[in-house]
């Protein structure tokens, strides 16, 4: 199914992927509970079983299958394939790891792309540095980067900030 230089391909760019603070890892998983301690599995049971919920688009390692699936080189690809990639990654790496691999990865619009280069530029500061409010605005734009840009459509940004900001202050009690 996966071929060595595919699996060495997965390994380089999670290895590569820049490192994200404890306190975005805990706003996301916070927003999205248990998102980075689940399988997907789990993710696809609950879809199965609610297909209105969402859960499929929190698990960052099948995220990640999404993302590094059109370019791996497997024959004949198959819904299932992207399955199968997602837990071929679980198998090897932690749902930390794909999250990082996520967002380094993103295109957050305006030449950043990556925690670090958003954070620089939107905020001025460093990643463990922003408030909860700034994680939510950082989940609009992960969300959809053009709907959700502050300086394209500002109510809508705040809104949807507002919004996974709430989503964390209710989970966190």
């Amino acid at each position: 199914m996966i071929n060595d230089a595919d699996k060495k391909m997965i390994t380089h760019e999670i290895r590569s992927s820049e490192k994200i603070p404890a306190n975005f890892s805990n706003f996301y998983n916070t927003v999205f509970p248990n998102s980075l301690s689940e399988n997907s599995w789990n993710f696809v049971l609950a879809a199965l079983m609610n297909p209105d919920s969402s859960q499929r688009k929190e698990c960052p390692c099948n995220q990640m299958a999404y993302k590094i699936f059109p370019i791996l080189e497997i024959k004949n690809k198959q819904w299932m394939d992207q399955f199968l990639v997602a837990r071929y990654i679980e198998q090897h790496y932690i749902q930390q790891d794909c999250l990082e691999f996520n967002f380094s990865h993103f295109d957050f619009l305006e030449n950043r792309k990556g925690l670090l280069k958003l954070s620089k530029s939107l905020f001025n500061k460093e990643m463990k540095d922003i408030t909860p409010l700034e994680m939510g605005e950082i989940l609009a734009l992960y969300e959809a980067p053009h709907r959700n840009n502050r300086f394209r459509n500002p109510e809508r940004a705040e809104v949807r900030a507002r919004h996974f900001l709430n989503l964390y202050k209710k989970n966190v009690k």
